[in-house]
């Protein structure tokens, strides 16, 4: 079996990296987290103005810098841009609360807001795994972490299993539940962990009973 990550090119983690730093900065801009950067050059040039203009003025060479290119974009490289923006984006919308609000129709069918929040960030940061390993190999996480094992015959169904532990252990870190460490223990290792193998080997005799009667019918 070939190695998985030689999907992954210079090029294209030198995009990725590129395309987060200009949404980083376009982030810090927007949201005037830089302010003493330009309140000091206000002070330098006595005009706020004219410090406004100097500091766009270079975050524009900037950003130019570290997207613009000669040589067109192969698809590693555009993929990788397209997926790092939309993992940072992810990070700045929750980092500043702009998905605050999906707490309230979670409310309002039962979940208390202290596990809304949970929820919330879990699937923000299992989207970003999804989005960052997309971005960087062209392929799901779940791929990536069990396509080496040759009894995993469909690993990208394990991704709900992921969403889910993802999510337990967040309202562990959080303390979600206001419980003790113990309990933790038990619900990651025991209530999740025994649907997750029951389901996950369902899953596998399902997909592998499938690609046998592919096989069996291309040997025919």
């Amino acid at each position: 079996m070939g190695d998985p990550w030689k999907s992954i090119t210079p090029k294209g983690v030198q995009a990725f990296v590129n395309a987060s730093i200009a949404t980083l900065i376009v982030w810090l801009s927007v949201e005037n987290h830089l302010l003493i950067i330009t309140n000091s050059l206000a002070d330098l040039v006595s005009s706020k103005t004219f410090a406004l203009v100097i500091y766009y003025a270079i975050a524009a060479v900037i950003l130019y810098k570290l997207l613009y290119k000669r040589s067109s974009y192969d698809v590693n490289e555009k993929r990788a841009t397209k997926f790092a923006i939309i993992s940072m984006v992810l990070i700045w919308l929750v980092w500043e609360g702009y998905l605050s609000f999906i707490a309230v129709p979670l409310g309002m069918i039962g979940i208390f807001p202290a596990l809304a929040n949970s929820l919330i960030v879990g699937t923000v940061i299992f989207t970003i795994f999804i989005t960052v390993y997309y971005g960087l190999h062209g392929k799901y996480f779940t791929t990536l972490m069990l396509e080496h094992m040759p009894w995993v015959i469909a690993p990208d169904k394990f991704l709900p299993f992921f969403w889910l532990w993802i999510n337990a252990i967040m309202a562990g870190l959080l303390n979600v539940f206001d419980v003790n460490a113990f309990w933790y223990f038990v619900n990651l290792f025991f209530i999740f962990l025994l649907p997750s193998l029951f389901i996950g080997t369902k899953v596998q005799e399902k997909h592998g009973l499938r690609i046998k009667k592919q096989d069996d019918y291309f040997n025919d």
